[in-house]
């Protein structure tokens, strides 16, 4: 089966995306109550749900801007879908559940200037990609007793590294460097940087992100690769046994030095394979809605939320997981239902008129699909 075919067939890359959003909240669980993550290799559980989700968005991103390349468009779409849940989810920790939880009286936390940047905070950094400012983490006096420490929502990190990735898009898209040869050069050049990020650590700005975050060169690298089998899925072929041989490979170099190499070379691939030719009676699972990027976005401060409510000590991380997974996935449906899927209905009218050229004509329901988030 060729890429270029499967396009326009159903996917599951919902399932893929609520996989990996529950393999972050799985791997999370650990973490806040003082326990060693799972590692898978080099990088935690929550990590690899995190790759998975850029080499998904990564190749639907890519596939949005050459659906449609217009620069106006493609930021409104990114936007609409990235922005709303996210602006729900800072709105109602700052100022629901920070003012209900702060060990400071009312009018010292809400009168303070850091309830305030809290969110503001958080969507400048998302919207300028953490070129003006990096997400803010803490809230005044909530969840400082907690055993981890007392971050409100530790996963919104991934976000900005997202929206660099959909500002290099739309950059290549522009200079033309979308055509086939460019992207899988482009590509290979921060697979090579995401084995040794010590390589930019000189660089103004760049250096210091990635100095503090060395994981979002893997991130990005992972990206680029989806975007690559995008721009050439006329020629990507989704074979099963081309499959096993890259989880085969991945597998074996799990820990050693080529490890983030080999991870973002295979994983966008394993995950075309998986969102084409998995069974669509796993379509159940996700009937209700995506759910995935909510799940994430949630997930972390309801966690903290159940640890600062546990009666003693921490619980067990099973029950932890267990506590909080139906109330995040029903929070996360909520948000679904009445932020995200108006949202995208709105975005999904951008373009919808517009003639594109038959060189670069994507099939209806990919184009539907395209552009879909998550750090993840």
């Amino acid at each position: 089966m060729r890429l270029a075919d499967a396009a326009g067939r159903r996917n599951r890359f919902d399932l893929l995306r609520l996989i990996a959003a529950g393999c972050v909240l799985l791997s999370h669980s650990f973490v806040l109550v003082g326990a060693g993550e799972p590692m898978i290799g080099g990088h935690s559980l929550g990590f690899l749900g995190v790759e998975v989700f850029f080499a998904i968005s990564g190749y639907l991103v890519t596939r949005s801007w050459l659906a449609d390349p217009s620069l106006v468009h493609f930021l409104a779409k990114r936007t609409l879908r990235i922005l709303p849940a996210l602006a729900l989810c800072v709105l109602l920790t700052a100022f629901v559940l920070g003012p209900l939880l702060t060990d400071r009286s009312l009018v010292g936390y809400l009168g303070g200037s850091e309830s305030i940047a809290y969110p503001v905070r958080n969507l400048l950094a998302v919207l300028t990609g953490g070129l003006l400012s990096g997400p803010a983490y803490e809230l005044p006096g909530v969840f400082a007793a907690n055993p981890h420490d007392a971050s409100v929502n530790g996963s919104l990190w991934t976000l900005p590294v997202e929206v660099q990735a959909y500002f290099l898009v739309a950059v290549l898209g522009l200079l033309g460097l979308l055509l086939r040869r460019w992207p899988p050069a482009i590509a290979a050049v921060f697979v090579a940087l995401a084995a040794k990020p010590s390589a930019l650590a000189g660089l103004p700005v760049v250096g210091h992100v990635i100095a503090a975050r060395p994981e979002s060169l893997t991130l990005m690298a992972t990206f680029l690769v989806g975007a690559a089998l995008a721009t050439g899925r006329d020629r990507v072929v989704l074979r099963l046994d081309a499959a096993a041989l890259a989880l085969a490979a991945w597998i074996v170099t799990l820990g050693s030095p080529v490890e983030p190499v080999v991870t973002a070379l295979a994983l966008p691939y394993l995950v075309l394979v998986a969102a084409y030719r998995a069974s669509p009676r796993l379509d159940v699972l996700t009937r209700p809605g995506d759910v995935s990027y909510g799940l994430y976005l949630f997930a972390f401060p309801l966690q903290q939320l159940a640890l600062e409510l546990w009666p003693s000590g921490t619980p067990p991380v099973g029950v932890l997981f267990a506590l909080t997974l139906p109330v995040t996935y029903a929070l996360a449906l909520l948000s679904w239902r009445t932020v995200e899927a108006p949202a995208l209905r709105l975005k999904d009218r951008l373009g919808a008129g517009r003639p594109r050229p038959a060189s670069v004509a994507a099939p209806a329901v990919a184009v539907a699909a395209a552009g879909a988030v998550d750090s993840r």
